[in-house]
């Protein structure tokens, strides 16, 4: 009995999944920085040469620009998933088991839609004789142009997203029992003195899970800001796309991926640093 109980039962739980990473993800990961080392060849793909060329031309004005707005437009996208995300996720925790089954599921449901089909319809409403146009004219007001902009990409990653923002905090909100804020509110706090001194710290690891999840699938985004974006102002997945297969200059776009995975990882690191932090906070509390 010793004998089977001393055995790493975690290595067969793991392992199938570590065959599938290795294979699967590090395999072609190591490939693509291969690729990012060697100078683009129009007729070879790359030459055997080492250089670190594809990585300096991403200090130019062009690709900071692009990799700024990218970081930007995520940001936007991510702090606007927290204003619509946060109450909808406190709703869901506190809310009856039938409400919240049922919440969850119109929350769910829209991700079973393709997410093509989903930005088709966006661009039907945001159109220039789309719906908000249509009703701004009904009020005598001058149609605004949405589609084709910085806004209309915002708009559709955080429809696509805000999921992913509701189901961290709920999971975190569910975790703070009901009477801490009933306690606080008998002892004289207001509804918002109990959510900034309660509720907030307290779903802190939630909020940062979500922010995390959310910023690092908009940055990488493409069919969203390729369907409602400006073409002139894209994002660091079209550019990529755009050297794969338009140009089949692959060192470079295996540069820019590459890039763009640092700074994912950077983010991924901070966050669970922050998040390790608010767990000690949530304990020692």
């Amino acid at each position: 009995m010793d004998g089977v109980r001393s055995r790493p039962i975690w290595a067969f739980l793991t392992g199938p999944y570590a065959l599938f990473l290795l294979f699967l993800l590090l395999v072609p990961f190591a490939n693509v920085a291969m690729y990012s080392l060697h100078p683009y060849s129009p007729t070879k793909v790359f030459l055997p040469e080492l250089t670190l060329d594809n990585y300096r031309k991403i200090f130019d004005l062009y690709y900071v620009r692009l990799f700024g707005r990218t970081l930007r437009l995520g940001l936007i996208a991510t702090a606007v998933c927290v204003v619509l995300g946060y109450p909808l996720a406190y709703f869901l925790a506190r809310a009856r088991p039938r409400v919240q089954a049922l919440g969850l599921f119109l929350l769910i449901m829209p991700l079973m839609v393709s997410a093509v089909i989903r930005i088709f319809g966006w661009i039907v409403i945001l159109g220039r004789k789309g719906l908000v146009n249509q009703t701004l004219v009904a009020l005598g007001l001058e149609p605004i142009k949405l589609l084709y902009s910085e806004t209309a990409v915002v708009i559709g990653l955080v429809n696509i997203f805000v999921p992913f923002m509701v189901l961290p905090i709920m999971a975190s909100i569910e975790r703070v029992p009901p009477n801490l804020e009933e306690a606080a509110q008998n002892l004289g706090a207001s509804w918002s003195q109990t959510f900034a001194q309660v509720i907030l710290p307290l779903s802190v690891p939630g909020l940062i899970s979500g922010c995390l999840l959310v910023y690092s699938i908009s940055i990488s985004a493409f069919v969203t800001p390729a369907l409602l974006g400006n073409s002139r102002e894209r994002m660091a997945a079209q550019q990529i796309y755009d050297e794969v297969l338009v140009s089949f200059n692959w060192p470079s776009a295996s540069s820019l991926a590459l890039a763009l995975v640092a700074l994912t990882l950077v983010l991924m690191f901070w966050a669970l640093f922050a998040t390790r932090r608010a767990g000690r906070r949530e304990r020692a509390s």
